[in-house]
């Protein structure tokens, strides 16, 4: 059977990546995809990722500036299930194919807007490049001192616009459950501003928290900037020169680790005893250690030794083309080589998630400009349009898109459990499953507790030992009440604990069972241990983020003071974003699979993995063919990608400026008062810039120079050029707490933790025109265990025995002053 999207008509008027892969996902999982076009086509076009973006859709060419464009286009929307824009607010109803002009003329219509900054705000009107949204937020500050340099550093991973794209799909998916209910649609509303959300783990409460003890929450710990390479994380360079990125978070697999490099005597050695918990020294000396021992062999025979054990977490560094070809991820399906006349045989990455029962499936190669219009208006003239008859006024539909909906969540970490916290932003009601010692995540991040008030918001928790049989009782009981069994357990746990596939489907048959992997269920590595930074290595996000000559040639000498700075940058730069790419993929996945249930009534089971989904992530870069146009890298400094997509310092600040295409050039030349430059023949093309690009650099420098940051962003904003000042904020928590346009958008709102009191959260990654979101506070572990089990049915006796016998357990409070 194909896709659960099958038999969905979705209309795609958007440019760039953010709607283009939004449209993608629906496309490969079943919907027929219509990507409309202005005759001059996307802009984007010119990117070879355009091809990818776009794959499996017909292509349509509609001039919407004219009469008859915008009759085409209304035909087509009297059509469609679903209508997905990109615009700046309020050119699609300048353009005739606004929510109210469409809506109206199909009530079943679920109609999606991505726009750069929201619908409304001082900052809508503002073009929403990744690198504009990354510098404006502060996400860029968040990166500073990975380069040896003052001020802010480029943000390379486009996690804003991979954000948004599943926003997107997210929101559409939920409001065409709703549908199901009322038989009308609604509009969607999310923006790349809210795709960067999912981001910030904890800057948000800790700036809160901090005016409260300026001493104890002084900074994040995730965005310090003189914060040194774990050794749990460490990157390090092997005996051939090349690098590899350890990923062991825990103690066991650090000890494991240690054995599998020969260190074991470390631990009989008084220093060294609670490695990796050590002393600056002692922690600097074992570094050395390590750095070594792992000089003795190539990284392909460190490889062989690590694969072997099983339960060291490491893998290289790779660029986006290389993690394709990984042999784990070709083994998964997830590397699909699409054969595009443009380009011949072209990797590209494959299916978000492997759905079993309605798996999906890449359908071909994007549309040549304008390459099915005679025939999708010919559809369209043979093919009546959907009933406008007002829908049943009885049918009420749900104050939240997921009202109803229970998710079981056994999961640690970041990208499992806020999967399950983006449902529960959805109206979902969320049960989380702790072990006794708790979700890992509430003594890592720094050690503060505030990590997981993000990834458990809105959810119940109970701690149970599901090693006791009492404990898999309670486990049972909570399976037969819920729809959704999510788990990021390793293979083989789930079996043990009593809550595999089998065992799930045998209590609740319609059950949607979620795994979420390092590696996959099955194949080469699949048994072996995986954590954040394993997927940033493999699928090229950390080398983007590091920048051009980090790490440098294998054959380069480097004294060991050089390798420890290269592998400091590599750190910084290998920072938390595979975990929240993951959680978006699983979302998404889990938002499809509720679709095809509540159309069929069949659960499934769904597999998602952290390198598929960061392959996604860097969606920009994660393709190949025969002649494919190398990638740029940021520079050495972390400045940016090109002269006209950079950072630059002015008399007081930091801006970035996005200047991508020709008319954009020419406003910044007249605006900033350089029209001498735009005449220039050096300058006078994009490939006479391209060419040039140093020279460039150096004219914009200066310029830059002349002005404040914040006067810059006035004046070049006033005339349509995207560029802000990128240090205005120190963090996105300062951002996201203080400024306007936030609170005009209603991105965040205040409740109420146990421990931590009233703080600000983020609100959802997507809005309803006629439901609503649920954006409940983060908990702590056990909070709800006595309640839960109450509901269960356990008396108060019962109740207690399993609190005696150590079966659950509840943590205690301990409110902050």
């Amino acid at each position: 059977m194909s896709g659960p999207c099958r038999d969905l008509i979705v209309l795609d008027f958007t440019w760039g990546m953010a709607g283009g892969l939004a449209a993608m996902v629906l496309s490969d999982f079943g919907a027929r995809v219509i990507k409309v076009e202005p005759p001059a086509g996307d802009p984007f076009r010119r990117h070879p990722a355009w091809l990818m973006w776009n794959r499996g859709k017909e292509g349509v060419v509609l001039d919407l500036k004219s009469a008859a464009g915008r009759d085409d286009a209304l035909a087509l929307a009297q059509r469609a299930d679903v209508v997905l824009e990109a615009f700046r607010p309020g050119v699609a109803g300048r353009l005739g194919i606004g929510y109210e002009a469409l809506s109206s003329a199909n009530p079943r219509l679920v109609y999606c807007s991505v726009s750069p900054f929201g619908q409304r705000g001082p900052l809508s009107r503002v073009k929403g490049y990744e690198g504009i949204i990354a510098a404006k937020t502060g996400r860029m500050m968040a990166f500073r001192g990975q380069p040896d340099r003052d001020g802010p550093a480029f943000s390379a991973v486009p996690t804003a616009t991979w954000g948004a794209s599943q926003a997107a799909v997210q929101g559409i998916m939920a409001a065409l459950l709703v549908r199901e209910t009322t038989g009308r649609g609604q509009w969607v509303q999310t923006s790349i501003l809210q795709g960067m959300m999912p981001y910030d783990l904890q800057s948000l409460i800790i700036h809160d928290l901090r005016a409260r003890d300026p001493v104890k929450y002084a900074v994040d710990p995730q965005t310090d900037p003189k914060r040194v390479a774990s050794l749990q994380y460490l990157p390090a360079r092997c005996g051939d020169g090349r690098w590899i990125q350890f990923g062991n978070n825990n103690f066991r697999l650090f000890q494991s680790t240690m054995r599998a490099l020969g260190l074991w005597r470390i631990y009989r050695d008084e220093r060294f005893k609670n490695a990796p918990d050590l002393t600056p020294e002692n922690r600097e000396l074992l570094r050395d250690m390590i750095f070594d021992k792992l000089a003795e062999r190539s990284l392909d025979e460190w490889m062989q030794v690590f694969i072997e054990d099983g339960d060291v977490a490491a893998e290289p560094f790779m660029t986006a083309m290389e993690g394709l070809r990984h042999p784990q991820f070709v083994h998964n399906g997830h590397l699909a080589v699409v054969d595009d006349p443009r380009t011949g045989p072209m990797d590209q990455v494959g299916l978000l998630v492997d759905l079993d029962q309605t798996p999906g499936a890449v359908k071909g190669p994007a549309p040549d400009l304008g390459q099915h219009t005679d025939a999708v208006l010919q559809w369209v003239q043979s093919t009546p349009a959907v009933d406008t008859a007002p829908p049943n006024p009885a049918a009420k539909a749900p104050r939240y898109p997921l009202e109803g909906v229970t998710v079981l969540e056994f999961a640690t970490i970041i990208a499992a459990p806020y999967a399950a916290a983006l449902l529960a932003d959805l109206g979902a009601r969320v049960i989380k499953v702790e072990p006794p010692e708790a979700d890992l995540l509430r003594v890592l991040a720094g050690g503060l507790g505030t990590g997981t008030v993000k990834t458990t918001a809105g959810a119940e928790s109970i701690q149970i030992d599901l090693k006791t049989e009492e404990g898999k009782g309670v486990a049972r009981r909570l399976i037969a009440q819920s729809d959704i069994v999510l788990h990021n357990f390793r293979i083989g746990v789930p079996e043990r604990l009593g809550i595999d596939y089998a065992a799930v489907k045998a209590i609740r048959p319609d059950a949607i069972y979620v795994t979420v992997t390092g590696y996959g269920a099955s194949g080469p590595f699949c048994h072996r241990p995986a954590f954040h930074p394993l997927p940033g290595a493999l699928q090229g996000g950390a080398l983007r983020q590091a920048g051009a000559g980090v790490p440098p040639p294998p054959e380069a000498p480097l004294t060991r003071d050089e390798a420890k700075e290269i592998s400091r940058r590599l750190f910084r730069a290998n920072e938390t974003n595979p975990d929240f790419n993951t959680s978006m993929a699983v979302a998404s996945g889990m938002l499809l699979a509720l679709y095809e249930r509540r159309r069929t009534g069949r659960g499934q089971s769904l597999l998602a993995t952290m390198p598929c989904a960061n392959a996604y992530a860097n969606a920009d870069e994660a393709y190949n063919y025969a002649g494919r146009p190398d990638w740029r890298l940021p520079d050495a400094e972390n400045h940016g990608t090109h002269a006209l997509y950079r950072l630059y310092q002015a008399t007081e600040g930091w801006v970035f400026l996005a200047c991508l295409f020709d008319d954009e050039w020419q406003a910044f030349c007249r605006a900033a008062g350089r029209d001498a430059l735009s005449a220039d023949p050096r300058f006078a093309t994009e490939t006479d810039r391209t060419a040039n690009d140093a020279q460039l650099i150096d004219e914009l420098t200066r310029t830059f120079a002349q002005r404040p940051a914040a006067e810059w962003e006035r004046l070049l904003t006033a005339a349509d050029v995207a560029c802000v000042q990128a240090d205005a904020v120190e963090g996105m928590g300062e951002f996201f707490a203080e400024n306007a346009h936030v609170r005009e958008n209603g991105l965040v709102i205040e409740t109420h933790h146990a421990r931590f009191g009233r703080y600000l959260r983020h609100t959802g990654v997507c809005d309803f025109s006629e439901s609503q979101g649920r954006f409940g506070p983060g908990i702590l572990a056990g909070e709800q265990t006595q309640s839960l089990l109450l509901e269960l049915g356990y008396s108060g006796a019962e109740i207690d025995a399993l609190y005696r016998n150590n079966v659950v357990f509840s943590e205690p409070i301990n409110p902050i002053p």
